[in-house]
C-alpha cells in the first residue's frame, strides 16, 4: 500500500512539474513578439541595442527557438512509458535532441553568456551551465551508442534537468519580484541556484535510487534495458 501511495505521489509530482515547465515556457514564448522585430524597451532586450545587431543576434534567435524545443522533446524522452511504447521514436527524437543541444543550444547559450546583463558572476554561471549541459548530453549519447542504457538515462536526466534551469530561473526571479527583492546579489545568486541546487538534489536522490536499481525519472516502472 505504501508503494502504491508513493507511486501515485510521484506521478502527481511529475505531472505538476511538466505542467509548470510547459506553462513557463509558453509564457516566455509569448514574449517573442518583442523580438520580431527587436523591441529594446522590452525587459530582456533593454540595454542591448548597442551590440544586438552584431554577432549577438546570431546566437539569440537560434537560442530562443532551440531552447523550448529541447525542453519539450526532453519531457518526452525522459518518459519511461514513451520510451517503452515508442522505442523507434525515442531513438530518432534522441538524435535530434543531441544535435539540437550540442550544435545550437550550447554554442548560442555560451555566446550569449558573455553579454549577460546581470554581471560577470552570473555570466560565469551561465557559461559553465552551457558546458556542463553539453558534456552530460555528449556522455549520454556515447553511452547509448555503447548500449549502456542505464548510464545513458542517468546522463540524459542530468541534461534535461540542466535545460530546465531556464524555467527554475524564471520561477526564482518571479518570486523575487513578488516579494520585492532588489539586492544586487539576487540575480547572480538566482542564476547559479537555478541549476546547481537542482543538480545537487538530483545527485543526492540518485544515490538512493541507484541502490534500488532505478533512475530518478522512472520511479513508477523499474528501469530495464532499452
Amino acid at each position: 500500500m505504501a508503494i502504491h501511495r508513493s507511486t501515485r505521489l510521484w506521478r502527481a509530482l511529475t505531472i505538476v512539474v511538466c505542467l509548470l515547465i510547459v506553462k513557463v515556457t509558453i509564457e516566455v514564448m509569448r514574449g517573442y513578439a518583442n523580438y520580431f522585430p527587436p523591441n529594446f524597451s522590452s525587459d530582456f532586450l533593454q540595454g542591448r541595442e548597442s551590440y544586438f545587431f552584431g554577432a549577438y543576434r546570431w546566437a539569440f534567435y537560434p537560442h530562443i527557438v532551440a531552447g523550448p524545443l529541447a525542453l519539450f522533446m526532453g519531457m518526452l524522452l525522459i518518459s519511461e512509458s514513451f520510451r517503452s511504447r515508442f522505442p523507434k521514436w525515442h531513438r530518432n527524437l534522441g538524435r535530434v535532441q543531441v544535435a539540437n543541444i550540442l550544435c545550437v543550444v550550447t554554442p548560442s547559450g555560451l555566446w550569449m553568456s558573455y553579454d549577460t546583463a546581470t554581471g560577470p558572476i552570473a555570466a560565469i554561471g551561465f557559461a559553465i551551465l552551457s558546458v556542463v549541459t553539453a558534456t552530460c548530453t555528449a556522455l549520454g549519447w556515447r553511452s547509448a551508442v555503447r548500449r549502456q542504457f542505464h548510464i545513458h538515462r542517468r546522463w540524459m536526466e542530468r541534461s534535461f534537468l540542466l535545460l530546465s534551469s531556464a524555467v527554475v530561473l524564471r520561477v526564482i526571479v518571479g518570486f523575487g519580484t513578488v516579494i520585492g527583492v532588489q539586492a544586487v546579489w539576487f540575480d547572480p545568486l538566482a542564476s547559479w541556484s537555478s541549476w546547481v541546487v537542482p543538480l545537487l538534489i538530483f545527485e543526492s536522490m540518485g544515490l538512493r535510487q541507484r541502490a534500488r536499481g532505478r533512475t530518478l525519472f522512472s520511479r513508477v516502472t523499474p528501469s530495464s534495458t532499452s
